[in-house]
């Protein structure tokens, strides 16, 4: 499966990512980008952090 197609849907404000994420899913975002992501922990493979994503807000 790609990359983009893990990510899902894209937010530009961090903001609007945390109020969409539930308590059990996590956001991330690539360094020097303005957007941001809401997955599954496990999602969070070694390949999304080679690629530079980064968890920027945990579980909860």
């Amino acid at each position: 499966m790609s990359t983009i197609k893990l990510l899902g849907t894209k937010y530009f404000s961090l903001d609007s990512a945390i109020i969409d994420a539930s308590p059990s899913e996590v956001i991330v975002s690539k360094d020097g980008e303005e957007a941001y992501y809401i997955i599954t922990p496990d999602l969070l493979t070694e390949e999304l952090i080679q690629l530079g994503y980064k968890v920027v807000k945990t579980e909860g």
